[in-house]
């Protein structure tokens, strides 16, 4: 069912993110596309020999409450809680900021397009200081128009860099909820660990005193040596360390929870008390790889990537000669009533020649240039990452399925080891040390149990997280 995750259309899929913006300029024509490898990982991915991964779509990818994806565990708690922090988490405020603020930009790019209009309007008054003149007063105003008429195409390439730039801070934001949402998910589940497993620590505490006085009314009928006394007193205090422990985390937890929802913990009696109820999500065995493109990280180092590329042209075209042409009305007087008589109007046209600084051009189109190898490189990067991320989750959910079977066993198999030593310490069969091992023994298969099912449940969200939603 699982097969060897070939990706050799990869390059493909680059060249083609690329297609859209490389023709744009001869440097950017030039500019190499990035290297992918024509295999990944060791099979753990299932993928097809038909399947393809495509271009990424500059219009793929939608807000993360239309993919609700977590609504699969059926804990309508946790459900309430994403949504309470989708609404309140000061991080995911700060990228909506910072995604207006792109937004805001690109609309300036836009803006610098069309014609520029100005105006002024200004009055004084003075006299002499020395003669007793009376006093003078001007006024002027001036009605202007500029345009730069975009003849080599770099006002469109600046807007491009911004547009670019807006969806790249788009895909942010929505990389921010999707990794907002998984750190609830993971929280919350963790909780619930912590809370089974200190409620299990609780109940062993209770059997180990009742273990301890026991060997103390034994030890004072001499039945049993000072040996077994402290034995037991051991592993009480061993006991009671562990738990401890497991307290403390439980508090990190919930501060790490409070954090998620801008301080507003979890009432107590809300938390959730144990893991092994938990529904893990249904996942497809045949994922095509596809999917990979809908990861916001992904899409946004894609958009960064083409932005890059624009800015290449817009560099090199900002050095092309540039027609500003501009216009203007106005009129003057001594009497403020007078501005608006006898107008005059001025035309004018002004060619700027930047070309003629030629290290200038060279140093800033190679700087442009560099910016763009580094943003494909983050790109290739990030798609490696994405890759690592769908075969190490696919891994992790066959062998913790085989560790959860696997740990069910031990532990069923330590309850009846226990309850057995159990009945031979009291019958005087077996020494005092055996059955607290027996003890022990059992304790740690709890344990694990609980936390292996932890495990699957955080893996299933962390496999959700590196497909881009479900």
């Amino acid at each position: 069912m699982i097969t060897n995750f070939r990706i050799s259309t990869l390059a493909l899929a680059v060249s083609l993110a690329l297609g859209g913006c490389a023709s744009s300029g001869d440097y950017a024509a030039k500019t190499p596309t990035p290297a992918v490898p024509s295999a990944f990982g060791w099979g753990e991915t299932p993928a097809a020999a038909e399947q393809k991964l495509p271009a990424l779509d500059a219009n793929r990818g939608s807000d993360v409450r239309n993919d609700p994806w977590w609504q699969g565990f059926g804990d309508a708690r946790l459900n309430q809680l994403v949504l309470q922090a989708l609404d309140a988490n000061s991080n995911l405020a700060a990228a909506g900021f910072a995604l207006r603020q792109a937004r805001l930009q690109a609309g300036l790019a836009e803006n610098d397009l069309y014609p520029q209009a100005s105006g002024s309007l200004s009055a004084s008054a003075s006299r002499s200081i020395n003669h007793s003149d009376g006093t003078t007063r001007s006024s002027a105003s001036s009605v202007g128009l500029s345009w730069e008429v975009d003849l080599w195409g770099r006002l469109r390439a600046a807007r491009d860099v911004k547009s670019w730039q807006a969806l790249a801070s788009a895909d942010d934001l929505q990389a921010t909820a999707q990794s907002l949402v998984g750190d609830v998910c993971r929280d919350y589940w963790t909780l619930a660990y912590l809370n089974q497993s200190i409620a299990a620590g609780d109940k062993d505490l209770a059997s180990l005193e009742r273990t301890l006085k026991l060997v103390e009314v034994q030890y004072k009928e001499g039945d049993v040596s000072r040996l077994e006394l402290g034995e037991a007193q051991q592993t009480l205090e061993t006991q009671r360390a562990a738990q401890s422990a497991l307290l403390q985390q439980r508090v990190e937890t919930r501060n790490a929870l409070t954090v998620l929802l801008d301080g507003h913990p979890l009432p107590l009696a809300d938390e959730p008390q144990s893991v092994i109820q938990v529904t893990t999500l249904p996942v497809r065995a045949g994922i095509p790889a596809e999917l990979l493109a809908r990861r916001p990280d992904l899409r946004a180092a894609e958009r960064r990537l083409r932005g890059s590329l624009a800015n290449i042209d817009a560099t090199a075209r900002s050095y092309y000669p540039a027609l500003t042409l501009t216009g203007a009305v106005g009129g003057g007087g001594t009497a403020l009533s007078d501005v608006l008589r006898n107008p005059a109007a001025t035309l004018g046209a002004g060619l700027d020649l930047p070309f003629l600084n030629v290290e200038k051009v060279r140093l800033n189109t190679e700087y442009a240039g560099a910016e763009y190898q580094q943003a494909a490189s983050t790109f290739r990067t990030t798609l490696y990452t994405a890759l690592q991320d769908v075969d190490n989750a696919l891994s992790a959910r066959t062998r913790l399925q085989e560790q959860a079977a696997a740990r069910q066993r031990s532990y069923l198999a330590a309850q009846e080891v226990a309850r057995m030593y159990e009945v031979r310490y009291r019958e005087g069969n077996v020494a005092l040390r055996i059955w607290l091992d027996a003890q022990q023994t059992l304790r740690a298969s709890e344990l694990a149990l609980a936390q292996v099912l932890r495990d699957q449940v955080n893996n299933d969200v962390t496999l959700i997280l590196a497909l881009g939603g479900s």
